[in-house]
């Protein structure tokens, strides 16, 4: 096996970074500080959800233009996000994503139609020559005119509003994949460097280290509170994970399968509950915790925030002492909040409330749901769609009391998309 190494990047606030313009006869090479210079903070400190809306109503199949990223803040109003660059001005860049990446780390790209603008203008200021840039063109062959420049990815604090470079030669995370946390906040997330990467990015330093040793093959991971690394081959959490201790020693796990319960991590051995305690910074001890009622070929596991346990297999319960059965089977929804798992079907939604695993049902009938943002750290559905009655596009909350609350009502019939509750 390779040595493992530790990789750190600097992530530079914006506005702190100078060069000079590199020259070849007549040329000027683009400096990136000229986009740089637009992307210094961002007013979304008191934002309680952020969306998307496109320019035109798109229900009828039409393309629409881009309507820029707003925010609703904690009093209920609208507004648009913008960016304030380090030279003051605001209105140069629009946003074009954002993506969270924790409670107060956001990832964002600014729109790819005005950071080419500012380079076009850049261009024919200072070359006799401009360059040539391409439009970038649809399947329908019409001209792409926005989208998403990945190439100026940016890192946003939400408290602060300030706005860091993203390393060019590192992946950004991808709002589809798995994000952890571990007790200090730190983010880790699977990317590319030097091949497959579990990489941890850190709030407090805007630092991002590699994790595992290079050409590591592996298709998930989750992390321990500690922020021991468990990794495996193969879709569920099973046969032959390995944890990297924050020493670096590689420490395998043969167990079928392993789970992470208040930040500890546990696997499943025959019908018994084996818990992994660190020792220092480079090593576990086993300990056996209790005994499983019942014997399974396969395992799932489900935390339940309200009760600070998890639920297994849907009819056991283990609280981190011991497993006991359930009297009936738990309905676990693939929508899960601070304090139930939902199910939707259609406009029927079917609710399992984690304090006392009792089930409801009801129903949104006067609105069409078209996007959901749920996450454990709010007991509230956030939701994207239009209503019945005039085809409205709204933003709309699901309450813990199964109340619609409307928090926002679109212009000119203009959808909403791209929605996250960020509490």
């Amino acid at each position: 096996m390779k040595k493992n190494y530790c990789f750190v990047l600097s992530l530079f606030l914006f506005g702190t970074m100078l060069s000079s313009c590199e020259k070849s006869g007549n040329y000027q090479e683009f400096d990136r500080n000229e986009i740089y210079k637009h992307l210094s903070s961002v007013n979304v400190r008191d934002a309680k959800m952020i969306y998307t809306k496109e320019g035109t109503n798109t229900r009828s199949g039409e393309s629409g233009t881009f309507g820029g990223v707003w925010k609703i803040d904690q009093n209920g109003n609208e507004s648009k996000l913008i960016i304030t660059g380090s030279d003051g001005k605001t209105n140069v860049l629009n946003i074009y994503e954002i993506n969270k990446l924790s409670d107060n780390v956001l990832l964002m790209y600014p729109d790819f139609f005005d950071t080419k603008r500012i380079r076009e203008e850049w261009e024919k200021a200072h070359n006799d020559d401009p360059a040539d840039f391409a439009i970038s063109v649809g399947p329908d062959g019409k001209p792409i005119l926005h989208g998403a420049d990945t190439y100026y990815a940016m890192l946003l604090n939400k408290e602060t509003e300030k706005l860091y470079r993203f390393p060019e030669n590192v992946s950004t995370p991808d709002k589809n994949d798995n994000i952890s946390t571990d007790k200090q906040g730190n983010i880790y997330y699977k990317g590319h460097l030097k091949g497959n990467q579990v990489l941890k990015l850190s709030p407090e330093t805007m630092t991002i280290e590699a994790l595992l040793p290079d050409d590591i093959r592996f298709d998930n991971f989750s992390v321990t509170g500690d922020g021991f690394v468990v990794y495996w081959n193969g879709n569920e959490q099973q046969f032959n994970c390995r944890v990297k201790c924050l020493g670096g020693k590689i420490y395998p796990i043969t167990d079928t399968y392993t789970f992470i319960f208040s930040g500890d991590l546990y696997s499943v051995r025959d019908n018994t509950i084996i818990k992994y305690e660190t020792v220092g910074i480079n090593d576990l001890k086993e300990k056996i915790i209790c005994t499983i009622p019942e014997d399974n070929n396969y395992w799932a596991f489900a935390p339940n925030y309200v009760r600070n346990t998890v639920v297994i297999n849907g009819n056991l319960e283990f609280d981190g002492e011991q497993c006991v059965k359930l009297d009936k089977y738990v309905n676990i929804g693939n929508i899960r909040t601070s304090k139930a798992w939902y199910i939707l079907n259609n406009t029927m939604f079917s609710k399992t409330t984690m304090k006392d695993y009792q089930e409801s049902q009801f129903q949104v009938s006067e609105y069409e749901i078209q996007s959901l943002s749920a996450n454990s750290e709010s007991s509230n559905i956030a939701f994207t769609g239009f209503r019945y009655s005039d085809g409205t596009n709204v933003v709309g909350t699901i309450t813990e009391s199964d109340e619609v609350v409307i928090n926002s009502i679109a212009d000119n019939g203009n959808k909403i998309i791209n929605l996250i509750s960020l509490n």
